[in-house]
């Protein structure tokens, strides 16, 4: 079983439903009725969210659980298990698509690359697209970074009341490569652990590929409620490209 099937029945409570995530979405995608594509939906609350504001919204994700599991929560959005490599094969084209939660460091520099092709091919004529990553910039300056504790009440899923804590932290940090340690802990209990390798890109980098593919940048910050991007920090780095 993958790390992300392991990790299905605890998403939820791990990283609920933000509304400041959702809004800066509202802000940012055509309004409703457009198609809408998220990248990496894991459980699929925000695509479920969408579909039910009038959005006809498309979820995809690498892991069956995680599709499961959003299908079963929210039927109004549709959800397919595919690799975020192989977007074209869904055919036709979106008013708008995202990928949020540094599903994208997943991709290796020429993946990513190869990636934006398809995401030009998928996202209509002016339309608009989403990415969030980490702040590599301030990662690349660091031996260790020990991401904030994530503690968590677990829901009907997770065992309802129980005491959920989840690891996180970026190790062996390298131009190339930055391995992902994560562990989840329930009631003190190690539920799983787990070392992903991502694949940094500073900011100058990503905003150079998105203009050589042909993308618009729009916005650049460090923080869903609009804080501004700052290098230097500890953050997100969200783009908005048309």
């Amino acid at each position: 079983m993958s790390f992300y099937s392991s990790f299905a029945t605890y998403y939820e409570s791990v990283f609920p439903f933000s509304q400041p995530v959702y809004d800066f979405l509202r802000r940012t995608l055509p309004p409703s009725p457009a198609t809408v594509l998220d990248i990496g939906c894991g459980t699929g609350h925000y695509a479920g969210a969408l579909a039910k504001d009038g959005f006809d919204a498309t979820g995809i994700d690498l892991d069956p659980a995680m599709v499961a599991y959003a299908r079963e929560h929210y039927p109004a959005a549709t959800f397919h298990t595919l690799d975020m490599r192989a977007i074209t094969t869904l055919g036709g084209t979106f008013a708008a698509a995202f990928c949020i939660g540094n599903t994208a460091a997943h991709l290796p520099r020429a993946a990513f690359t190869r990636f934006l092709d398809d995401v030009r091919e998928a996202v209509a004529p002016g339309g608009s697209w989403v990415l969030q990553v980490m702040n590599w910039d301030y990662v690349l300056t660091q031996t260790t970074v020990a991401l904030p504790l994530i503690t968590a009440e677990g829901n009907g899923n997770a065992g309802a009341g129980d005491a959920v804590v989840f690891e996180r932290h970026y190790r062996d940090i390298s131009a190339e490569r930055v391995t992902f340690h994560t562990r989840l802990l329930v009631e003190g209990v190690e539920i799983f652990a787990d070392a992903t390798p991502l694949y940094p890109l500073p900011s100058a980098e990503i905003i150079a590929l998105h203009t050589a593919h042909g993308f618009r940048l729009m916005a650049h910050q460090g923080s869903y409620g609009g804080a501004p991007f700052d290098p230097a920090q500890f953050s997100a780095n969200i783009f908005a490209f048309a």
